[in-house]
């Protein structure tokens, strides 16, 4: 990978997209580094969630009785994957982790820009409750 590639991830990571727009190689689905992510706003059609399993409450967060919510920032790829999760808000004794396990798993219909399949960044929250 070179330089410019390096600066195109941290700053896509970061949220400026308007640096990198022509800075950014050739756009590639199977090359998530030169692949660019859009926002909702620069979609034609947001990706749809068809599946999101539910993650399950850990041993120690329920004898710890943890409730609360973690909130993950990923890319929902135009492969179907969803990749570079980062989390924004997290909860102890594993259930951030749980989360992140569950949002892997999530299928979903890729967002659509001029007809064709891209990626996009989305924001996913998990509330975790006891009854």
């Amino acid at each position: 990978m070179n330089y410019l590639s390096i600066t195109v991830c941290a700053l896509l990571l970061f949220g400026d997209y308007s640096l990198t727009c022509s800075q950014t190689p050739t756009p590639s689905p199977n090359n998530p580094a030169t692949e660019v992510v859009q926002k909702a706003s620069e979609v034609t059609q947001k990706a749809r969630v068809k599946k999101k399993p539910e993650p399950k409450y850990t041993k120690d967060a329920r004898k710890h009785n943890v409730k609360g919510t973690v909130v993950l920032r990923c890319v929902f790829r135009s492969t179907g994957e969803v990749t570079n999760i980062s989390v924004i808000r997290g909860l102890p004794d594993g259930l951030t982790d749980r989360a992140i396990e569950a949002a892997k798993k999530i299928r979903f219909i890729p967002a659509m820009k001029d007809g064709h399949p891209v990626s996009m960044w989305m924001q996913l929250e998990y509330n975790f409750n006891l009854y």
